[in-house]
């Protein structure tokens, strides 16, 4: 007998007399999500965040400008787990923002991009032994401390149980650092006491520590670019190491800057009858060391530089009640901001990475939530005071509706104004399958004196936009 049918022997005797140690589950689910840009007076406001491009500019509100597009974003991702469902492992992939025509991404003809990421990629496993829910997830996984701080995809390591949540998350590596310790790279630590004093009663208290060193000094580059046409050189550029830019003030954006902040906060809810209330206050400390700061100015000049100690907050609050099919919910929230962009202090509450609805003008409200004028709850390192009032209504099992009017302002003067100003929105979506949305919103924002003192002279000042999608869950 020659060494194949000796090989194919030993596979067969191995499959007959081989018991299968355990199941294992498979689960295979889809967001399949199309999503249009109907209109708005102010399109090239929403090119991808354009309030956050640039060194601390305000957006020029200029005259009338609309383009209209789709996009596609889907998302699949594949669960396996034992029959038991005590180990877990999770594959997600996205196909994110490619817009119909867009042949850079793969949306022209042929489509022919590559623009799949990795959206989750986690193991789960529950403790041997352990009594309750006592759960470790390795890698790339949804994480929340709180949904102002941090809601959003990170890597690193969480252990949940019943009341309470400890984790580990690295959102960005640095390598070769000239930092004199180890803590060069962003590293965070979180922990989370989630508790039910009474009947109907929800209470959280968290604590995140932030740390990133990575070693490089504050200092400036100076180059001269030249015209790529006559090769005639240009003015000098500066560019900076160390960066804070108060048109980019987020955590997520700051990857070569040294900082150890800190944040502490309680959040929960309380439900009696048809009444409801959602609470956060949360408070941040901490330092930022050898920084360059640009501030809201517009200039694009040095604001600062040194060592700067944050000190800031947010408190925020939801109080409604549910009538039948309907419910009625006012919103409030107040994000610390800087009155001072030349002196020592942060008092600006700043979040690492958060997707905010709230707007359908200025946050991802608007179903092509990909492009929004900022995805945080405040306006540059300026905060915010936000005022909404919404109704929702479940008209039937295919349709709802809703509408809201909002009365925003900046915590501090943007120049010398505070007045974001007031916005309506409206949405209705209808189920043509129990797993197809059909939906369109809209928003008008009648703008204030913080934004359109940026205006040009022959400016539409107001903002309006409307957005549709088609999108199939499974």
């Amino acid at each position: 007998m020659n060494r194949y049918y000796k090989s194919c022997l030993v596979l067969l005797l191995g499959l007959l007399f081989t018991t299968p140690a355990m199941a294992v589950e498979f689960a295979f689910h889809g967001d399949l999500n199309n999503r249009f840009s109907l209109y708005s007076n102010h399109s090239d406001l929403y090119t991808g965040a354009k309030f956050e491009k640039g060194v601390a500019k305000i957006p020029t509100i200029g005259k009338e400008t609309n383009t209209s597009w789709g996009d596609i974003k889907y998302r699949f991702w594949t669960e396996a787990a034992t029959n038991d469902n005590k180990v877990k492992g999770v594959l997600g992939v996205e196909l994110g923002a490619i817009r119909f025509g867009d042949s850079t991404k793969g949306g022209s003809f042929s489509g022919d991009g590559k623009n799949f990421e990795i959206r989750w990629a986690y193991t789960q496993f529950q403790i041997p032994g352990a009594e309750g829910k006592s759960l470790v997830t390795l890698g790339l996984q949804p994480y929340k401390v709180n949904s102002f701080v941090w809601a959003e995809t990170a890597m690193g390591v969480k252990y949940t149980a019943d009341m309470y949540e400890l984790a580990w998350m690295r959102g960005n590596e640095i390598f070769n650092s000239t930092a004199d310790d180890d803590n060069s790279s962003a590293d965070s630590f979180s922990a989370r006491v989630n508790l039910k004093p009474a009947e109907g009663t929800k209470l959280g208290l968290f604590g995140l520590y932030q740390l990133q060193d990575p070693g490089t000094v504050a200092k400036a580059t100076t180059t001269i670019p030249f015209d790529d046409k006559t090769g005639a050189p240009g003015a000098p550029k500066t560019t900076y190491n160390n960066v804070v830019d108060a048109g980019k003030y987020g955590l997520k954006q700051m990857k070569d800057v040294e900082y150890n902040i800190y944040t502490v906060g309680v959040d929960g809810g309380l439900t009696s009858g048809n009444i409801f209330v959602n609470w956060d206050a949360i408070y941040q400390g901490g330092e930022f060391k050898n920084v360059n700061f640009f501030g809201v100015d517009n200039s694009g000049t040095l604001s600062r530089t040194g060592d700067f100690d944050l000190s800031a907050y947010l408190l925020h609050a939801d109080v409604g009640m549910k009538m039948g099919d309907s419910k009625v919910t006012f919103t409030t929230w107040y994000a610390s901001g800087d009155d001072n962009d030349t002196d020592d202090q942060f008092d600006a509450f700043i979040s690492t990475d958060v997707d905010r609805f709230d707007s359908i003008v200025l946050f991802e409200g608007g179903y092509t939530d990909d492009n929004y004028l900022t995805e945080r709850p405040y306006l540059f390192n300026k905060g915010m005071f936000m005022n909404k009032l919404a109704y929702d209504r479940k008209q039937n099992e295919k349709t709802k509706f809703g509408v809201a009017v909002l009365y925003m302002q900046t915590a501090e003067d943007i120049g010398t104004e505070d007045q974001v100003g007031t916005e309506f929105d409206a949405y209705v979506s209808y189920k043509l399958y129990p797993n197809v949305e059909l939906a369109l919103n809209g928003g008008y924002l009648v703008t204030g004196d913080a934004l359109t003192q940026f205006a040009t002279a022959d400016a539409d000042e107001d903002i309006y936009r409307l957005t549709s999608r088609v999108r199939v869950s499974f």
